[in-house]
């Protein structure tokens, strides 16, 4: 598919309250062996609410986020074959509910007439977006690649760990692995991370239960990129899940 720009509005349904609500414009160009990406993101009515309660719940008073840059190739053929796929039917503002998402997407070619409009499947562009849109917060700095270390010891002289990072700046998913002194790396398809972020993010953590430092006693561990230990024994879908890397 040629493509000159694909521009996408996005509004979460008025019925959500800040600090939940946001909304978003995003405009992406084609180049040669790259994606031009332009993000202005708002996080309305932001502006009387307590500070604290912000950081409680894991946000902060300026979570907008105005960027310009460009991203590799892997997300140019990734944003042109969802344009290519899409099945757009028109946006009427008037007929959205309180609980209605907004979604208005604008595709220009250089030799077809614009197409505008909502999605028909809004959950795919909904999740490839936010995969985007984490690609571009990589890029600018703001989040790390999403990591996790998982850990099955058996004894003291037998544990095997299993450290995967996935960068959503490059649609790369690395898996380092070590058992008795020996090590191994290698890539993964990137279509592999929505099942291990489905699996490894389904349980309810208690983060008082969590321990602090690098485990040592037999069981399984997990460790979601940051200090926090979590004992994973009892869930044995998360086990099966990162038993495969």
């Amino acid at each position: 598919m040629s493509l000159k720009t694909l521009q996408i509005r996005y509004q979460t349904a008025r019925s959500l309250p800040a600090p939940y609500a946001y909304f978003y414009t995003l405009i992406l160009t084609p180049f040669v062996g790259e994606l031009g990406v332009e993000l202005t993101l708002t996080y309305p009515d932001r502006e009387d609410m307590d500070e604290e309660e912000l950081l409680a719940d894991g946000f902060t008073p300026d979570d907008d986020l105005t960027w310009a840059g460009r991203l590799p190739q892997t997300w140019r053929q990734t944003m042109l074959t969802l344009a290519d796929k899409a099945r757009l039917k028109p946006v009427d503002e008037d007929q959205l509910s309180e609980d209605d998402e907004f979604w208005n997407v604008r595709i220009e070619t250089p030799n077809a007439p614009t197409r505008q409009g909502r999605p028909q499947h809004t959950d795919d562009w909904q999740y490839v977006v936010q995969e985007l849109i984490q690609a571009i917060y990589e890029q600018a700095g703001r989040e790390r690649p999403f990591e996790l270390t998982y850990l099955q010891i058996r004894s003291s002289a037998d544990a095997q760990e299993t450290r995967l990072t996935a960068s959503f700046a490059s649609r790369t998913i690395q898996v380092f692995t070590r058992q008795n002194q020996q090590e191994r790396t290698r890539t993964l398809p990137w279509d592999n991370l929505q099942r291990v972020m489905s699996a490894v993010y389904a349980p309810d953590y208690d983060p008082e239960e969590a321990e602090a430092k690098r485990p040592k006693q037999p069981g399984h561990w997990l460790s979601l990129g940051t200090h926090e230990w979590y004992d994973i024994k009892s869930f044995s879908d998360v086990i099966s899940v990162l038993q495969t890397l």
